[in-house]
């Protein structure tokens, strides 16, 4: 049998687009169906990053052997103290493994770069020059990932 494949997700914080879950739910499935994916890895900031995780969640009731897990850059008090609420959401909360000289301005970057070099596909939403996600696109472009763009008007 293939090996199991992960894919993670970058997209922007803020996003208005009515039909992002069906996108999302769309691509995923996919790869679920036709490319062995498993595992979701997704980040904990903004709209893009919610609805990935609620898309995911809701595949899970059709495809029990699917998993979701948050990865974060460092553990935060609001993680720490409602860790509960949060297994609610996802199957596992993964601290990425960043560098320990890294300033901690820099720990999100990281922890998007964990992600991509530690999956085989991108679900992304990138329609904008600027910000996390069109790092993480590029990041994951020179990786050679296969990428998912799924902004009404993506990016090149």
């Amino acid at each position: 049998m293939e090996d199991k494949k992960r894919c993670c997700f970058a997209g922007h914080s803020d996003i208005w687009d009515s039909s992002l879950a069906e996108k999302i739910k769309s691509v995923a499935e996919d790869l679920i169906v036709n490319h062995n994916v498993k595992e979701f890895w997704v980040g904990n900031y903004g709209k893009f990053d919610g609805s990935a995780a609620s898309v995911i969640r809701e595949l899970q009731k059709t495809y029990a052997d699917v998993k979701l897990d948050l990865v974060i850059p460092y553990l935060t008090k609001s993680i720490n103290e409602y860790k509960e609420l949060y297994y609610k959401k996802c199957d596992n909360i993964l601290i990425a493994d960043i560098p320990e000289n890294t300033p901690k301005r820099f720990h999100i970057t990281k922890a998007n770069e964990y992600m991509v070099n530690n999956s085989d596909f991108l679900i992304c939403y990138i329609q904008r020059s600027w910000g996390g996600a069109i790092t993480t696109y590029k990041y994951a472009k020179r990786k050679k990932l296969q990428i998912f763009n799924i902004a009404e008007r993506p990016i090149e």
